[in-house]
């Protein structure tokens, strides 16, 4: 990996996306094969879903122009973790949704991490650590404000695990957004709007260290490990509480969170640079300086996709008050509920615009997929009512 620094105002002067570059002299095929025996499935059913993104094999709508008689297909994205065009989409709709289902109290963003000594550590356990690795914050929230509220309290939280960093480097971290204060046994709220960060560090520290201890191999090494950590970071572990981080308006919650979910580790905007076998770009850090840093094309395939979860993880969970076992007990704080989105919701809310009149399109047809072929490539075909339908027949 290269690393150099360039002005504050450099831009991205060349267009390429994550999916040309899987693409382009198969390169994606080629990792594939050499990693076929470390690759995780669910890290090629991501990758294949996005190099697929909006090209009929998902499925379509049709729409029809009442006025001139034209037609007008509209596939479908692929939702997958690595395209940036789906990610937004998604974000969007969770922080639509995240706004109406948010108690109407003040909140917090709280940025939560561990040191890099446990990065590895967490890559190789990933299966055991990360939904430790949330859990333990709810624990570390709802110790620290019942201490010094001096009664128990609930708080809502909501998690959202980010596992890579701007340079694309494995390194979770959680962002939060958190109740400032909780409910208490009665179901009222109690506010706190000063949460002690050094206290909170150290809980969080404690709370970390003490839940991987119990689901990681009970080994020597592992023991030095957890012990040299409690006294290399006598403050406690990295807990970013600032006052800025207070938000007031249900309105503004969705808008600031949004920025911090569901979006791929690497935008293609980002992208400055491809010759074929190096993979050039740039992020921003905290000090507003430009980093370019420039990986091999297959180093740069290993990077994104290390970052995807295992399936059915959750990257985004709901703690405390917010949990579905005890939100309802506080609905005098909440407005609305999320709700889910219906195939009967999309045409009529789609506001579909015919390309030679501009007219406004009526819904026509949904189509769906047909079943996945059961023949192999290079077999012969002998029952052809089970081969898939072309879109392009279609």
């Amino acid at each position: 990996m290269q690393d150099g620094m360039v002005v504050q105002d450099f831009k991205s002067t060349v267009d390429f996306t994550v999916r040309d570059i899987f693409l382009d002299n198969h390169n994606w095929d080629v990792f594939r094969f050499q990693h076929r025996e470390v690759i995780r499935q669910v890290e090629v059913d991501e990758v294949e879903k996005m190099l697929h993104c909006k090209d009929g094999s998902r499925g379509f709508f049709i729409y029809y122009c009442p006025v001139c008689k034209e037609p007008r297909i509209v596939y479908f994205g692929c939702n997958s973790r690595l395209c940036s065009c789906c990610g937004k989409s998604y974000t969007d709709k969770w922080s639509r949704s995240l706004r109406n289902a948010l108690f109407d109290v003040p909140h917090r963003h709280i940025v939560m991490s561990v040191p890099e000594e446990l990065w590895g550590v967490m890559k190789r356990f990933r299966r055991r650590l990360l939904k430790v690795y949330m859990d333990a914050a709810i624990v570390a929230i709802n110790d620290t404000l019942s201490y010094f509220l001096r009664k128990d309290v609930m708080a809502g939280v909501v998690v959202v695990l980010h596992p890579f960093s701007r340079d694309l480097g494995f390194k979770p971290h959680l962002h939060i957004l958190v109740t400032e204060g909780g409910f208490d046994g009665k179901g009222r709220f109690v506010s706190k709007s000063f949460i002690p960060a050094r206290a909170m560090r150290k809980t969080w520290q404690y709370q970390v260290l003490t839940s991987f201890k119990k689901v990681l191999p009970r080994t020597p090494s592992v023991a030095r490990l957890i012990d040299r950590l409690f006294k290399r970071y006598p403050e406690g572990f990295y807990v970013y509480l600032p006052k800025e981080s207070r938000i007031t308006s249900k309105r503004l919650i969705g808008r600031y969170v949004a920025r911090y979910v569901r979006h791929p580790a690497i935008a293609n905007t980002r992208i400055s640079g491809y010759d074929g076998k190096t993979v050039t770009f740039w992020y921003r850090d905290n000090d507003e300086m430009v980093h370019v840093v420039s990986l091999g094309v297959f180093e740069f395939i290993e990077a994104l996709i290390q970052h995807i979860p295992d399936r059915q993880f959750k990257m985004i969970r709901y703690y405390g008050a917010y949990a579905r076992k005890w939100k309802s007990r506080f609905r005098s704080y909440l407005q609305e509920s999320i709700t889910q989105s219906k195939l009967c919701d999309f045409p009529k809310n789609r506001g579909i615009c015919c390309p030679v009149c501009g007219e406004k399109m009526e819904f026509a047809m949904y189509w769906k997929t047909g079943p996945p072929s059961k023949s192999v490539f290079g077999e012969r075909i002998d029952d052809w009512c089970n081969v898939s339908v072309s879109v392009d027949a279609v």
